[in-house]
C-alpha cells in the first residue's frame, strides 16, 4: 500500500553532486562506452556516484534524469544520457521504497555541432523539457557543448495511484575534460620546489591542457598571495609553463618558509590541487663574485709557485720561434774577396721590355727568354776577358708557371747583374727571390 507522510511538503535533494571535472564526454562514433558519471566524493580508492534523497515521503516513485544547459533558463541540452534504462537521451525508472537512490550507470554522450539541431528537435518531440521553456526561446542562443547539468525530476505516487511531480532540481555543472577552457587543472611536475625569497627563479611546470590566455600560477600563504611572472609565449603546447617566481613579502628571511603553489583559471576561478614551495633566505653573494675571486687568486698562486720551481728559463720545446724570411741568391761561394775595381767596370744588363716585360697570358716570362738579355760591351779593354765570359753565358728560359686568371696582371722587376772581375763565374742577382735566372 502506498501512502504519503505529511510531515512536510515532499521535495528532492541531490545529496551527492556529480564530479564537476575529470570526465570526458564521448562521441557515439568512438565506439566505446561513455563511462559512468563519478560522484563528487569519488577518488582513486573509493568510487561514488550521484545520489538523491526524497524528503518527507516514503514509498515508490518514478525518476527521470536528463541533461540541461549550464546557464538559466535551463533548456534541454543536445547531449544525451546513455546507459541502463536510458532512451531518447534521458534516464527514467520506477524505484522502490527507499529514501536514498544512487545512479551508477549514467554516461554522457556528446553530439557534433552539425547534429545539434536534430538532437534538440528530438528533445522537444519526446517532451523532454523539464522547465517548459517555450520553443522559440530554445532556439535563441547557441549551446555550450562543453558543459551540462543533470536535471532530476521525481514523481511520487498518491494513494489514488496517480503520479504527483515534485519540483525538478539541477546539479552543479559537469565540464568536458576534453576542452582546455573547462578541463580540470592539474600540476603534473615541477623541476624545482624552492627558490630565493627575492624571487626571479625560473621554474618549468608540466600540467594538463590549459589555455595560455586564461591561466596563472598562484603562490599563497595565509593572507599573502602573489602570481608567477610569464607571458603567453611561455606556455608550450598547452601542457608546460615556464615562469619566474614572485618575491616573498619578507625579503629578509633568516630561515626557509613553506608556501603553496597552484594553477588558477581567472575566467571561472577554478584552481588545481596545491603543491608545496619553499622560500629560502637570500644569498649574500648571489652572483658568486667571492667564489670567482678566490678561484682566480688560487690560479695566480699556482702560476707563481710553478715559476719559482722551474725557474725563469722555458723548455726548448715550448719556446716561441720565428720563421725568417726566405732569401735566395745564385752566387757561388768563393774564398776570394770582391774587388772594387769590378764595380767601376760599368757592366750592366739591360732587359728588353718588349719581350721580357710582356709575357703571354699564363706565363711568368716571355717565350724568347733566352735572347731577352743583351750585354753592352765595356768601354775599357782591361775587362775584355770578363766581357768574353759574360757573352758566353746563356740564360735558359723559365719553365711554364701555372696559369693565372685572365684578370691577373703579372709584373716583374728589372734585374741587375754584376760580374765579379776576379771571378767571372760569380753572378749576383738583385730582385725578387722567387724570380730566378738560370745560367750554365
Amino acid at each position: 500500500m502506498c501512502f504519503l507522510v505529511f510531515i512536510g511538503h515532499p521535495y528532492v535533494e541531490i545529496i551527492e553532486q556529480p564530479k564537476a571535472r575529470g570526465m570526458r564526454f564521448r562521441y557515439k562514433c568512438e565506439g566505446r562506452s561513455a563511462g559512468s558519471i563519478p560522484g563528487e566524493k569519488s577518488n582513486d580508492t573509493t568510487k561514488t556516484h550521484p545520489a538523491i534523497k526524497v524528503h518527507n515521503y516514503s514509498g515508490p516513485l518514478r525518476v527521470r534524469i536528463s541533461l540541461v544547459t549550464k546557464n538559466q533558463p535551463y533548456k534541454p541540452h543536445p547531449h544525451e544520457l546513455v546507459g541502463k534504462d536510458c532512451k531518447h537521451g534521458y534516464y527514467e525508472a520506477d524505484l522502490q521504497e527507499r529514501r536514498i537512490h544512487s545512479f551508477q550507470n549514467l554516461g554522457i554522450q556528446c553530439v557534433k555541432k552539425k547534429d545539434v539541431g536534430d538532437a534538440v528537435s528530438c528533445r522537444l518531440q519526446t517532451q523532454n523539457n523539464p522547465f517548459n521553456i517555450p520553443e522559440p526561446k530554445i532556439w535563441e542562443e547557441e549551446y555550450d557543448l562543453n558543459a551540462v547539468r543533470l536535471c532530476v525530476q521525481v514523481s511520487i505516487t498518491l494513494p489514488s495511484g496517480e503520479l504527483y511531480p515534485l519540483e525538478p532540481v539541477v546539479s552543479q555543472p559537469i565540464y568536458d575534460n576534453r576542452a582546455p577552457n573547462t578541463a580540470e587543472l592539474k600540476i603534473c611536475r615541477v623541476n624545482r620546489n624552492c627558490g630565493s625569497c627575492r624571487g626571479g627563479d625560473e621554474i618549468f611546470l608540466l600540467c594538463d591542457k590549459v589555455q595560455k590566455e586564461d591561466i596563472e600560477v598562484r603562490f599563497f600563504q595565509d593572507s599573502w598571495e602573489s602570481k608567477g611572472s610569464f607571458s603567453q609565449a611561455d606556455v608550450h603546447r598547452q601542457v608546460a609553463i615556464v615562469f619566474r617566481t614572485p618575491p616573498y613579502h619578507d625579503p629578509n628571511l633568516t630561515e626557509p618558509v613553506r608556501v603553496k603553489m597552484q594553477l588558477r583559471r581567472p575566467s571561472d576561478r577554478e584552481v588545481s590541487e596545491a603543491v608545496d614551495f619553499q622560500y629560502l633566505p637570500a644569498d649574500p653573494d648571489e652572483h658568486r663574485l667571492m667564489e670567482k675571486r678566490k678561484r682566480t687568486e688560487g690560479m695566480l698562486q699556482n702560476l707563481k709557485l710553478s715559476s719559482i720551481i722551474t725557474g725563469s728559463s722555458m723548455p726548448a720545446d715550448r719556446r716561441p720561434f720565428s720563421i725568417a724570411k726566405r732569401t735566395l741568391g745564385i752566387s757561388k761561394p768563393t774564398a776570394a774577396s770582391s774587388l772594387p775595381a769590378v764595380a767601376s767596370a760599368g757592366v750592366s744588363v739591360k732587359p728588353q721590355t718588349s719581350s721580357f716585360f710582356a709575357p703571354a697570358p699564363g706565363q711568368l716570362f716571355a717565350p724568347a727568354a733566352q735572347s731577352s738579355l743583351k750585354l753592352d760591351p765595356p768601354s775599357s779593354s782591361s775587362t775584355g776577358d770578363t766581357w768574353k765570359f759574360l757573352q758566353s753565358l746563356t740564360v735558359d728560359s723559365q719553365p711554364k708557371a701555372p696559369a693565372f686568371p685572365s684578370q691577373t696582371r703579372v709584373s716583374r722587376r728589372v734585374y741587375l747583374v754584376h760580374a765579379e772581375a776576379s771571378d767571372p763565374s760569380v753572378l749576383s742577382v738583385a730582385g725578387d727571390p722567387g724570380d730566378l735566372l738560370h745560367y750554365s
